[in-house]
């Protein structure tokens, strides 16, 4: 298998991952992965449950050192922290939280403010939250809204704000194939401007039209790296189980 950090002293790179094991207890969680993403690059992470997708996601963005093997995001290593960072990098990993006394338009201009998008802000909220389908909703409380449009709150809170990079965890969760459609083209977008996009995913259609690559993770290996057609062709190596 390729290395997927196979050339790290490119300047293009802007996330990497070398040798990256951690371990629970006994237990291997992942061992000696790697992975390696340039801007306006997507980067899927497929397997079954337990593989070591999201704990990938939370050693990539600093929320887990690594027991061996590092992390670099543009050069340093990643803390979720650091202004910087956060100002750099959208993330929407499990446990985050709707602000239950904003409105749905509110709670997505709140964060285009707080990342200095500034007279601007009103307008990419709107548009985001019309991308996403939840332009009719503006009004209404997050306690309000069912799974699929809380979750697609979420999602807007992230991809309103400025980023280098977007970090995603099963970002289609709870969604209907016409929500996940929109979800696909809105980081789709997000690519042409240069942000890059790591996500973790069990559903096919959302990774093939967003992904550039698929990272399968086997029990907490990398098993295969390659376009989506490359590492879903055959059923022996399918992630979607």
């Amino acid at each position: 298998m390729t290395d997927a950090a196979e050339d790290d002293s490119r300047s293009s790179v802007l996330l990497s991952a070398r040798g990256i094991h951690v371990a629970y207890a006994e237990e291997t969680v992942l061992a000696d992965v790697s992975l390696a993403l340039e801007p306006g690059g997507s980067l899927a992470l497929a397997g079954a449950n337990g593989s070591g997708k999201s704990t990938l996601l939370r050693v990539c963005v600093g929320r887990r050192q690594p027991d061996r093997g590092e992390v670099r995001f543009a050069g340093d290593a990643p803390r979720e922290a650091d202004p910087a960072f956060r100002r750099d990098v959208g993330l929407l990993l499990d446990g985050a939280e709707c602000f239950p006394d904003l409105t749905v338009a509110e709670h997505v201009r709140m964060v285009a403010t707080a990342h200095g998008l500034g007279p601007r802000a009103d307008a990419a909220a709107d548009g985001v939250l019309a991308e996403l389908g939840l332009d009719h909703r503006g009004d209404a409380f997050p306690d309000s809204l069912s799974a699929g449009q809380r979750q697609m709150l979420l999602l807007a809170s992230v991809l309103v704000r400025p980023a280098r990079l977007i970090v995603v965890d099963e970002p289609e969760q709870r969604l209907d194939t016409a929500a996940r459609r929109r979800l696909a083209a809105v980081l789709r977008a997000a690519k042409t401007t240069g942000t890059a996009v790591l996500l973790a995913s069990h559903d096919r259609a959302t990774v093939e039209e967003v992904a550039d690559r698929v990272l399968l993770l086997d029990r907490g290996r990398a098993a295969a790296l390659g376009t989506p057609a490359e590492v879903t062709g055959g059923a022996e190596a399918s992630p979607w189980r």
